[in-house]
């Protein structure tokens, strides 16, 4: 992670969770030496037969795994529910950061695809943490949030459409805790982010194409 985009990291972390500096080269440095993680992924990657840059090809790659990590970290959720999760860079940098705080379970939702399968790059350690609903987020999100009753993390990464991105918002919102953060992939796509923003009076913070929302009490 080079300077610019650290300092951009910083700030995005520190607006979304009051994290400080410090505390965030902190989590990066955690990630970065964690070499049962990290030789995890790489039994991972061996075992599919993927080069060994081709295990981030799919969505969120190392930098925004980072930042997923260093938010889990500092929130110490309960609940993280995701939509969407191909290879597994998202749900296996959370399931991480669940795993060093010693609490939390992550729900996600995933189409089937013959492509790849769902998770694949997920060391087999943090896994008893990781809960895998396959199909439509239209069809199976509200159940899994019915069920939670409350959320701390959302994370949308899942169909980009403008009418999807926005019923998942508006849904996920609902169950948010006070002081939980809606988090987006792609926001780049549409106008869906600063549309909803307006439309709720909050603010959002962005970083590249990842936005973050905290849900105000």
């Amino acid at each position: 992670m080079d300077n610019r985009i650290k300092k951009a990291a910083e700030s995005f972390i520190t607006n979304l969770t009051g994290a400080n500096a410090a505390e965030f080269r902190e989590y990066v440095a955690e990630i970065t030496g964690n070499r049962e993680f990290h030789d995890g992924i790489e039994e991972k990657r061996s075992s599919h037969g993927r080069r060994r840059d081709s295990w981030w090809e799919y969505g969120i790659g190392p930098t925004l795994g980072t930042i997923l990590y260093a938010i889990c970290r500092r929130q110490k959720p309960d609940i993280v529910v995701e939509t969407g999760v191909a290879s597994g860079v998202s749900s296996s940098h959370i399931l991480v950061a669940l795993e060093k705080n010693q609490h939390g379970q992550l729900y996600s939702i995933d189409l089937p695809s013959w492509e790849s399968r769902s998770g694949w790059t997920i060391p087999d350690y943090l896994r008893h943490r990781w809960h895998l609903t396959k199909g439509k987020s239209a069809e199976t999100l509200e159940p899994i949030l019915e069920k939670a009753a409350e959320i701390d993390i959302f994370l949308h990464d899942s169909d980009h459409s403008y009418q999807n991105m926005m019923w998942e918002f508006e849904m996920a919102w609902a169950y948010l805790k006070a002081g939980g953060l809606l988090l987006s992939h792609n926001i780049n796509y549409n106008d869906v982010f600063p549309d909803f923003c307006r439309e709720h009076g909050v603010k959002g913070y962005t970083l590249g194409d990842m936005g973050g929302i905290v849900k105000e009490g």
